[in-house]
């Protein structure tokens, strides 16, 4: 049986899979799981080659994916029904936010079913946040607040060559939209319309949400294009803030020695927001090995597996029962993530949601150079995104109409 995943473990990914794979083949004798890694992008590309493979293309059986790539896959062919494999199969003790992506929009067949999910909150250090205020979980509630200590701790550590205020998380060193849509968010747009029938990225409240986060690569308080995405620079004092997905930067104060408290995203207006991302499992139509596919993701979604995995990849677990277990059991500093959950948001299971990240993502990677080549102007991320939109309205009429 053959799985394709992502690196979401970064240079632990091997280890992670490999100790999956030997617990799960354990449990289940005369079963052979195989791992297979590959990045985001490169499976966004593969798996459309799965709708007509070439013969001697490799056919997976399970495939892990971002929850809003399952309308796609389930309108291509691609995404087994599970409700046909498992007529009792039940989504009852999934956390509400992520139930409604693992269906096939319009009926309550399930498509995909979930893994696990991460939410973006945001982590500083302590020991450098009181040099510069006495209030910082105050100070760091607010947009306006967050480019205030960004602004103190530039003065502040601008003896240290290399420091910059924030850690980039994006794992290219690029702008991140993830990153990105709690301040859109936070300024009251939306990608799309209520009916998910047109885009919204042209208004003026999603281009303020974006350049809110864009002004900390422009006032250089963010490194772009500099950095991979790494914690290093948080551990080493190279910054001091990071806004990330990854449960586990709260636990840098025991596992590191570093004082790091976890707050939610800061926010423009009253009501912050949290990007909520889950992760699922789809069953090819093509597999031969459907029956051990769907026991293996039962067996994901066991509760110990479920809070053991969470703990392997610094994520959370997607049921309800393993879900509080997790983060009470925990220490104290996961405790903040039950108030964030309450406020995250999701990116919605329409056909077109993947490529319409594709295509925001090729405008902020177009930013990010202009950034560094010092040729950036607010003018020209309108234009992108006005020309973005149209693109984007397109896909829309075609697919969503």
């Amino acid at each position: 049986m053959i799985i394709w995943v992502m690196p979401d473990s970064g240079a632990r990914t091997k280890e992670d899979y490999e100790l999956l794979r030997r617990l799960f083949e354990k449990e289940h004798p005369g079963v052979e799981l195989t791992v297979r890694v590959f990045t985001r992008n490169v499976l966004w590309r593969k798996i459309f080659m799965l709708k007509n493979p070439a013969p001697e293309e490799e056919i997976p059986d399970l495939v892990q994916i971002p929850h809003y790539w399952t309308a796609l896959l389930t309108r291509a062919g691609v995404a087994e029904n599970l409700s046909k494999l498992d007529p009792g199969l039940s989504l009852s003790n999934v956390l509400f936010p992520l139930k409604p992506h693992c269906y096939r929009p319009g009926t309550k067949d399930i498509h995909s079913y979930p893994w696990w999910f991460d939410m973006s909150a945001l982590h500083f250090r302590g020991d450098h946040l009181k040099m510069v205020s006495a209030h910082p979980e105050e100070e760091l509630a607010t947009w306006d607040g967050l480019l205030s200590v960004c602004e103190a701790l530039k003065r502040a550590f601008r003896d240290n060559p290399g420091y910059y205020p924030m850690q980039n998380s994006d794992w290219r060193g690029s702008l991140s939209v993830r990153c990105a849509l709690p301040a859109v968010w936070d300024r009251g747009a939306e990608l799309f319309s209520p009916d998910l029938k047109t885009c919204l990225i042209n208004t003026p409240q999603f281009k303020a949400g974006f350049k809110d986060y864009i002004t900390l690569a422009i006032k250089e308080y963010m490194p772009i294009l500099r950095e991979r995405g790494s914690l290093g620079t948080m551990v080493s004092g190279k910054a001091s803030i990071l806004i990330s997905r990854k449960q586990g930067v709260a636990s840098f104060d025991t596992k590191r020695g570093l004082r790091v408290k976890t707050v939610p995203v800061p926010t423009t207006g009253n009501v912050y927001y949290s990007y909520l991302s889950g992760i699922n499992l789809i069953v090819n139509v093509l597999s031969k090995e459907k029956e051990n596919a769907l026991k293996f993701i039962k067996w994901c979604a066991r509760a110990d597996n479920q809070i053991r995995y969470a703990g392997m990849m610094e994520v959370f677990p997607a049921f309800e029962d393993s879900f509080e277990q997790f983060i009470f059991s925990s220490a104290r500093r996961l405790q903040t993530y039950s108030n964030i959950l309450a406020s995250s948001k999701t990116l919605p299971n329409i056909t077109v949601t993947g490529t319409v990240m594709e295509i925001l993502n090729k405008v902020f990677a177009v930013s990010a150079t202009d950034i560094v080549e010092e040729r950036f102007t607010m003018a020209g991320l309108d234009r992108a995104l006005d020309n973005a939109c149209k693109e984007i309205n397109h896909l829309l009429s075609l697919y969503e109409g």
